[in-house]
């Protein structure tokens, strides 16, 4: 590594094997962070997938409201709003693709 000066400001000037040791460190931190992440399992947790449930209800045979709910507890939340108001309801799982 070189360091030239221009002016009031430094010029870094980097050789071949500058880059090489530069890029091979970066490497290497990039895989103990890599591994950190392995070895704490926080990856896993936010790999896991959540179902998906469409979800309609009708009111006197009539489609009156439907959206999509993510997870166990969201479409519990919609068949307790939906039995409360009074609502007959359908759930269909939604496929991953």
């Amino acid at each position: 590594m070189l360091y030239l000066p221009v002016g009031n400001r430094s010029v870094l000037l980097l050789t071949p094997m500058d880059f090489h040791h530069l890029s091979l460190a970066l490497y290497e931190k990039w895989e103990r962070a890599q591994d950190a992440i392995d070895a704490s399992g926080l990856l896993e947790r936010f790999l896991d997938k959540v179902q998906a449930y469409y979800c309609e209800a009708f009111l006197d045979d009539e489609l009156t409201w439907y959206e999509t709910v993510y997870g166990l507890e969201e479409l519990q939340d919609f068949k307790d709003d939906a039995i409360k108001a009074g609502f007959t309801y359908t759930v269909q799982l939604v496929d991953d693709e």
